[in-house]
């Protein structure tokens, strides 16, 4: 048996695909709502039926009706230029980290055994070979569907974040260009 499970984001858009196992079972489905200003709610269906969701305009997160808002979730770790958080849905913290050059994230639990953390990588785009898609890699001591969800939406909302940032930075740097900065 496995010591992890891994999803495959079948889409690069991450609010938008499901995700599969290694047999193509569908394991969660996202499907988001948008509008003038952009995206309002993503919706994620699980397979065991819970269902969970992201209002990216209210800043809150949803769990089978159970509505919490972001700044209660979410602190800073140490340092005021780190993009470390921790989040916490119930009575186990987690701490969510980027690292190999934003090409990973990991959602260490604070609290029980760190040596399973939550692996998320990003979808990675290949000129010359096979794109590779993003994954979640969940360790199969975590049972605890609403945990899986609450970190399936935390690492969503971290990577969302991270993308939209660096499309604003390179459109910075595009238009500065542009002007001869």
């Amino acid at each position: 048996m496995s010591d992890s499970l891994t999803l495959t984001f079948v889409d690069k858009k991450l609010l938008q695909t499901t995700l599969i196992d290694p047999d193509n079972a569908i394991h969660y489905t996202l499907t988001t709502t948008s509008g003038f200003r952009g995206k309002k709610i993503t919706t994620i269906t699980a397979a065991s039926g819970l269902v969970g969701s992201i209002d990216w305009r209210e800043k809150t997160f949803t769990i089978n009706g159970v509505e919490k808002k972001w700044d209660d979730l979410k602190t800073r770790s140490a340092g005021v230029f780190r993009t470390e958080r921790n989040w916490n849905w119930g009575p186990r913290p987690f701490n969510l980290k980027y690292q190999d050059a934003h090409k990973e994230l990991l959602a260490t639990p604070l609290e029980g055994t760190p040596a399973d953390p939550v692996r998320f990588t990003v979808h990675r785009q290949h000129v010359l070979h096979d794109n590779e898609p993003a994954t979640i890699r969940f360790p199969t001591r975590m049972q605890d569907d609403a945990e899986r969800m609450f970190l399936l939406m935390a690492i969503l909302h971290m990577e969302i974040t991270r993308q939209e940032t660096e499309k604003a930075m390179n459109e910075e740097a595009a238009e500065m260009a542009t002007v001869g900065i």
